[in-house]
């Protein structure tokens, strides 16, 4: 079977977009994600200053994305797109003032026998030209892959859990976080129009749902400093849906500096939405 995507893009870099750090973009970020009471995005007489939450990330370098996803070379169906999986080294804080400049770059393109998954990365650099952030980005894309099946990984089993934060979904927690992020997905937002492509209603943007892993990898192993935090990473497994209650728990995968941490993520069923995750803490 043809692969949906073309798979020529592969190397292609797209245009530089600029973006001006405003705490009132960063804050309301913070407000969006539930995290109402981190003096580092809140107390400006703070020294150092104020910083934006490192899930901020997706919003100055997100910026990128629309770019990509539309590149009419690439041929992506965006109404079959759902967010696969996410993995953000952070290099520098981001603070009032500073003037970002994010550039992506196609990746890969990977067969997943049942869709595809695109792979870019998005870096960003300061106006000193000090890196601030990189991203690898996955879409995933139903249909178009080669119908083959994939071969399944063991996944990591969970050690001894060092973490568990308990967190619920806001009902209008979507239509926040679209404005907060600039995700406005119609799966996000239009619940006749998410079902029509075969889901029970509005889902939570997947990078809402990391952000509230950062709040709960922050607030319980790097003392609420986010410049502790060096990399999370991510595996969306399953929809997480306004109104649910989401356990966060996580366990020491290795020692030292960074020391590095497993998570997952569970509704009040049990059912995993967020696999695989790692966190680097410095």
């Amino acid at each position: 079977m043809k692969m949906g995507m073309n798979r020529a893009v592969i190397g292609k870099e797209y245009p530089i977009v600029e973006f001006d750090v405003n705490p009132k973009d960063f804050t309301f970020y913070a407000l969006a994600t539930n995290e109402y009471d981190n003096p580092y995005y809140w107390e400006e007489n703070r020294p150092g200053g104020i910083m934006a939450p490192p899930m901020f990330a997706v919003v100055y370098g997100g910026m990128c994305i629309p770019g990509v996803i539309s590149d009419k070379d690439l041929g992506m169906n965006l109404m079959m797109m759902v967010h696969g999986e996410q993995d953000i080294r952070w290099f520098k804080p981001a603070k009032w003032g500073m003037k970002l400049k994010s550039r992506a770059k196609m990746v890969d393109i990977v067969d997943k026998g049942s869709g595809e998954l695109c792979q870019f990365s998005i870096s960003t650099w300061d106006q000193a030209n000090d890196k601030v952030a990189e991203a690898l980005v996955g879409f995933f894309v139903r249909g178009g892959g080669s119908g083959k099946k994939e071969e399944k990984k063991p996944e990591p089993q969970p050690g001894k859990s060092i973490f568990e934060v308990k967190t619920k979904v806001l009902p209008q927690q979507t239509y926040i976080y679209a404005f907060a992020s600039g995700d406005h997905n119609f799966i996000h937002v239009n619940p006749e129009m998410a079902k029509k492509v075969g889901l029970p209603g509005i889902i939570l943007q997947g990078l809402c749902t990391m952000a509230l892993c950062q709040n709960a990898v922050v607030n319980t192993l790097c003392e609420k400093n986010p410049e502790r935090l060096k990399r999370l990473a991510v595996r969306f497994a399953r929809p997480v849906l306004p109104n649910d209650e989401l356990t966060i728990y996580g366990w020491e995968t290795k020692a030292g500096s960074p020391r590095e941490v497993a998570f997952e993520a569970k509704k009040q069923e049990g059912t995993a939405v967020v696999k695989n995750g790692i966190a680097e803490i410095a």
